[in-house]
């Protein structure tokens, strides 16, 4: 009890408001890596599942290379190696360079998420509408990928739960969010203990907000394919 009143408490009081305001770089990072990392993990699925010629081998490549490597090298290689052979890179700003870094591997995930959702249709599917006369489009925008989206929606959570924790890695280029923030608080009072708890716990929060907001959304667009 005494730890708690003339240690934890006190240093508590000057640790939070810092992760508060570094709560908030967090958020941006991961919503807008997240908006761009949906948006190119779709098309990269559209063209898997098509078999798009030309760029099918080149969604494969990509693909396997964000997959298969680490996230902590893409980024290093991206904010620093890039720099150096890429003129346009080198005015580049370190929350952009984590924002796109975050959405280019994300994408690769998501990707996947969306095309095995679309191929876990059932054929009966596809072969109902096209007796009932539905054209291509029809079929896939009033059929298809509304159930689609219902089976996406977990795996593509996830990838936007990985990328709230993935951000963290934002302090080894010297962004300032709630990790970045912890690791210089931890360091300047020698409290990391202390300092990890507390800034575990505003992840947690985020974690715990996220699963509520999935399941709100699983409810409301599950609701016309439940039995």
């Amino acid at each position: 009890m005494e730890y708690l009143t003339e240690t934890f408490i006190p240093y508590a009081r000057i640790l939070v408001p810092l992760l508060v305001k570094g709560l908030g770089i967090t958020i941006y990072v991961s919503a807008a890596a997240f908006f761009l990392s949906v948006v190119l993990g779709a098309l990269l699925a559209v063209i898997e599942h098509f078999q798009i010629k030309g760029l099918n081998q080149f969604v494969k490549v990509y693909v396997s290379y964000f997959r298969g490597t680490p996230l902590l090298i893409q980024l290093f290689i991206f904010y620093y190696g890039l720099p150096m052979v890429m003129d346009i890179m080198k005015n580049c700003p370190k929350t952009l360079a984590l924002i796109l870094c975050l959405a280019l591997n994300a994408a690769a995930y998501i990707s996947e998420s969306i095309r095995g959702a679309i191929e876990s249709i059932d054929q009966g599917q596809y072969e109902a509408c096209l007796a009932f006369g539905l054209t291509y489009t029809q079929m896939m925008t009033k059929v298809i990928l509304p159930q689609a989206a219902v089976a996406a929606i977990p795996p593509i959570t996830n990838s936007c739960l990985d990328l709230i924790k993935m951000s963290s890695l934002g302090m080894t280029i010297g962004i300032q969010d709630i990790m970045g923030e912890a690791q210089l608080t931890a360091a300047t009072y020698y409290k990391t203990f202390e300092t990890y708890i507390l800034a575990a716990a505003f992840y947690w929060a985020l974690a715990a907000v996220l699963g509520r907001v999935q399941r709100m959304i699983e409810q409301k667009i599950g609701v016309a394919y439940r039995k």
